[in-house]
């Protein structure tokens, strides 16, 4: 099984302050055990972090820890490139998905589920609950 995480969970871990702070420290937590297998993001989620954290804290040293976290360290997470082929399919699912606006989600979210789609990857971790109902959520 292999588990995509998206941006809120490593917003939340890196910035103490966040109301989630320590619910992402769980719930990593809980995905090192060896039944949820390989942890993964792609470097859409990962601009989502960097800019995140840059705009609500505006302290170098926390984007700096992010991007080394999610780049160097393949023990905590293993780092993808969103492929051509994934952002076509990204952009399918948008214009699909553009066209019922109480569900509205984000270019970048319709990377998230092509990704997953195209790589199966089974759950995804976040705090987003605008992916209620279109994947397995951890």
């Amino acid at each position: 099984m292999t588990v995509l995480i998206d941006s809120n969970i490593i917003i939340s871990l890196l910035n103490s302050r966040d109301k989630n702070h320590s619910r992402a420290e769980d719930l990593l937590t809980e995905l090192k055990k060896p039944e949820y297998g390989m942890r993964v993001t792609t470097d859409y989620v990962l601009d989502e972090v960097l800019t995140t954290l840059w705009m609500h804290t505006h302290r170098k040293g926390i984007v700096v820890k992010a991007y080394n976290l999610v780049c160097h360290v393949p023990e905590f997470i293993r780092f993808e490139h969103t492929t051509p082929e994934v952002l076509d399919l990204a952009w399918a699912k948008w214009e699909q998905l553009a066209k019922w606006p109480e569900k509205p989600l984000s270019f970048t979210d319709c990377c998230i589920l092509s990704f997953m789609d195209r790589n199966a990857v089974g759950y995804l971790a976040t705090f987003d609950s605008d992916f209620d109902g279109l994947v397995n959520l951890v």
